[in-house]
């Protein structure tokens, strides 16, 4: 008999990057954990969510009309999950209702996938739309409320833990740790063979230092003879050196990264860092900025430098082109290994183990 329903925010999968990745990760690890016959997911989606989920005895996909993210956190999605006979409403995006959910009686559980909102905008980028000035200040005061509202708070990474309570003041205890997890197609065979490219997966807000680590890399042309470089993420005007991808689907990714032979990731603020964990199960050299999380997902696997320092990119450039990359730096095949252990399954069975926890505390029967 089914008495625990939890209802999942998928909000999110109307995009195919960024935290629909972790979303849609949650509910692909939930269908191949095992999950007691009392529980039952309700993943409530947008009428145009962009997964399609197969079947699942424990899971339901509800689509719902979504008519804007502040509108949807503060009111439909509370409003849905008791209307589905919810007990846990888990926000997945950063924010989340108060209101709602207290008069309803529903307990929270936020992920909160870092505090970049909060940040000078030395670091982020400045928003250049009354639409993201809005977007802006409805974070900066939704965390806030939604946090200490909250029973659980996921979050991606220790540095994010770490920036969480600096930024919010949360109890440790209260955050834990559920690292993102790499696609599954990312553990198939190579596509092809690899190529004198270095690849970029970016973005154009301050905080992924594009720009200047393009100067960087121009600055480099004698020791790049025969190599170019690959973006993906963004659209730019190609030339014989930089080919610029734009955005691209998980599916076509893969083929960018095998081409590649490094990648570079040049970032001042990330609290996880996909790219690193797919270029690693795809067997490139990394080098990382050290600034954020990306020094602990890289985990030794790679090199890392000042990412507002173009002598240091240089000399770890010099390092993975003319010298045994992998000897005393990287061992090649561990670091494939390391990276296929991000899983899914990992991810779901954490957060399920924290849902039910929160659960026991209280009562073993929610409706």
């Amino acid at each position: 008999m089914i008495n625990k329903k939890i209802i999942i925010d998928g909000s999110s999968l109307i995009q195919t990057r960024g935290v629909s990745t972790y979303v849609a990760s949650l509910i692909s690890g939930l269908t191949k954990i095992k999950i007691s016959s009392d529980i039952l997911f309700i993943v409530i989606v947008p009428l145009n969510c962009k997964f399609n989920f197969p079947p699942h005895k424990h899971i339901k996909i509800v689509k719902k009309i979504f008519i804007n993210k502040i509108i949807w956190d503060l009111i439909l999605l509370p409003f849905y999950c008791w209307r589905e006979g919810g007990c846990l409403l888990h926000f997945t995006e950063n924010t989340g209702g108060s209101l709602f959910t207290k008069l309803f009686k529903i307990k929270v559980a936020l992920t909160i996938h870092d505090v970049s909102f909060l940040k000078p905008f030395q670091l982020v980028a400045k928003p250049s739309t009354f639409r993201q000035w809005i977007g802006l200040y409805y974070r900066r005061w939704c965390v806030n409320n939604i946090a200490k509202n909250s029973k659980i708070i996921f979050t991606v990474s220790k540095f994010a833990k770490k920036d969480i309570i600096k930024e919010l003041s949360i109890f440790y205890k209260k955050i834990i740790v559920t690292p993102n997890s790499l696609f599954s197609k990312f553990a198939l065979p190579r596509t092809c063979a690899q190529e004198k490219k270095i690849i970029i997966v970016t973005g154009r807000s301050n905080q992924k230092n594009f720009d200047f680590t393009i100067k960087c890399l121009k600055q480099s042309t004698d020791i790049l003879k025969g190599w170019t470089i690959s973006v993906v993420g963004i659209k730019g005007k190609n030339s014989k050196f930089i080919n610029y991808i734009g955005e691209v689907d998980r599916n076509s990714l893969i083929r960018y990264y095998d081409q590649a032979s490094i990648l570079i990731m040049p970032s001042l603020y990330e609290s996880f860092s996909i790219p690193i964990i797919e270029a690693l199960s795809r067997g490139l050299f990394v080098i990382s900025s050290n600034k954020g999380a990306p020094s602990e997902i890289l985990n030794n696997f790679g090199l890392l430098y000042n990412p507002k320092s173009c002598k240091e990119l240089r000399k770890n450039l010099i390092k993975a082109l003319f010298k045994n990359r992998f000897k005393n730096i990287l061992n090649k095949k561990k670091a494939v290994s390391y990276a296929h252990s991000f899983t899914d399954t990992k991810l779901a069975q954490t957060t399920l183990e924290s849902y039910k926890s929160l659960l026991n505390k209280t009562t073993n029967k929610c409706l």
